[in-house]
């Protein structure tokens, strides 16, 4: 099993990372085929990408992208859904079956934990369905509690259960 970097994606590899969070929702009881318009925007990380950093995370030695997620940086960013003032978040993160179990996800989502604490947030805020057991597994092993008072309903029959991660204050330096 070889290594792997986070980092932002490269234009090359956006299609590929869009791929990947489609074929991980699909395995792990995400959307839906019938959900054409919902996968159409989480295929869609080029689209992504003009709005929020997309992060990746690829083979060291193949230069294969194993993962993906989008990195919400404030409750203002055109893909913004729960996240509130001084709040980062992130959406559709992927990890690709064939690489299940090597903490890619873990990875992801700490990349984003760190983005977030680079930006000087409070907080991350994010939302998943009830059925995606394993990223509410990690989510809570990281720290994550239930905010239910942010779950929602985006469509008829899709309910989304919120999370968040409060953030230590960042210390301020005297000038």
């Amino acid at each position: 099993m070889s290594a792997f970097t986070v980092r932002e994606a490269l234009p090359d590899e956006l299609d590929a990372a869009g791929c990947i969070v489609v074929e991980a929702y699909r395995a792990h009881g995400g959307p839906s085929a019938d959900e054409d318009e919902y996968l159409g925007e989480v295929l869609d990380a080029r689209g992504r990408a003009r709005h929020c950093p997309v992060l990746v995370a690829v083979d060291d030695e193949r230069g294969e992208v194993l993962g993906s997620v989008s990195y919400i940086p404030g409750r203002d960013n055109a893909m913004a859904e729960i996240e509130r003032e001084g709040e980062a978040g992130f959406r559709m993160l992927g990890v690709s079956p064939a690489a299940q179990r090597r903490g890619v996800g873990e990875a992801l989502v700490r990349a984003c934990i760190e983005r977030a604490s680079v930006d000087g947030r409070q907080g991350v805020a994010i939302c998943t369905e009830l059925g995606m057991h394993a990223a509410r597994r990690l989510y809570e092993r990281l720290g994550f509690r239930r905010a239910p008072d942010r779950d929602f309903d985006p469509v008829p029959g899709v309910h989304l259960i919120a999370y968040l991660l409060p953030l230590p204050a960042q210390p301020t330096t005297a000038r």
